[in-house]
């Protein structure tokens, strides 16, 4: 509460912005605290006080400034979700009706659209639901792909998706051109950028993703696209995944044992790579 009236006081803006919603936040908060009870879809609505509140500060702050915009709350813009809470998927749905409300906006009096990120609706509750991990970005390729844009833009604290971890290698460089099968590689293998599932819909609609740094904004980023000429590409990038051991299986029992790598798979497996009677794999230790 002190944060965002800080902030609106700094921004020289009127505090009844988002005097309502810190009102409903703390009796929402006593609730819980009354009830010693804290549901999914409770967390859900919770979390989302912090997206429908800075927002509503950003799109104020740029209408003093003289740049028109419009403030939109992605479960009343067309975002509908599985009504699976704090982990919820994007249905088909949401594109034409988040394309049918912005351009219909646009159209009829134009603003810069400002709209809460891994925030949605769950098609059966019509409650609010939260995208999970990377649900900001997915927010934006979603409105990207509804739009049909050219190019979408994800803005991070690091100058694109670099060559490796700069805490590791201080002089690791950002890699100019990705494809979206390498970004998910290197996600899954612990880079932290971006999430595989955030850049679905840009994969699908074949749009163009450029990762920029807002502390470096004349970075030229990382761009990720479909296909990339590979001809001149030795190595993208290296991925550090520490606290892992790798084990070497060598038996000719296994040639024509069917199940037999089912029997060795687990949850704390990482990799596997199977030969004609040799067998490695990567284990998380713990």
């Amino acid at each position: 509460k002190k944060l965002h009236l800080r902030t609106i006081d700094e921004l020289g803006l009127d505090s009844s912005i988002v005097s309502g919603f810190l009102d409903e936040l703390e009796q929402l908060l006593k609730g819980v605290a009354m009830m010693k009870e804290l549901t999914l879809r409770t967390r859900d609505y919770l979390v989302s006080f912090g997206e429908c509140m800075s927002t509503r500060i950003f799109s104020a702050y740029l209408n003093k400034l003289g740049k028109k915009a419009r403030q939109y709350d992605a479960f009343d813009l067309g975002f509908i979700t599985t009504d699976d809470f704090t982990n919820a998927d994007i249905l088909e749905a949401t594109y034409p009706a988040v394309a049918k409300r912005l351009h219909g906006d646009w159209i009829d009096d134009p603003a810069i659209p400002i709209v809460t990120g891994f925030l949605g609706k769950g098609w059966k509750s019509c409650a609010v639901t939260t995208l999970g991990r990377g649900g900001s970005d997915l927010t934006a390729t979603t409105i990207g792909k509804a739009l049909g844009l050219r190019e979408i833009q994800v803005w991070k604290d690091v100058d694109g998706v670099l060559t490796c971890d700069p805490n590791i290698y201080a002089n690791a460089v950002p890699v100019p051109y990705l494809t979206f099968d390498e970004a998910a590689e290197l996600a899954y293998f612990g880079a932290q950028v971006l999430h595989p599932q955030s850049m679905r819909p840009a994969r699908e609609g074949g749009i163009p993703v450029r990762v920029k740094n807002s502390y470096n904004r004349h970075a030229p980023g990382t761009v990720i696209t479909k296909t990339r000429d590979m001809r001149k590409s030795i190595l993208t990038s290296i991925v550090l995944k520490s606290n892992i051991t790798m084990l070497d299986i060598v038996s000719t029992r296994m040639l024509g044992q069917y199940g037999f790598l089912a029997k060795v798979n687990n949850n704390s497996l990482v990799a596997l790579f199977p030969y004609s009677y040799t067998l490695s794999f990567i284990v998380r230790r713990f």
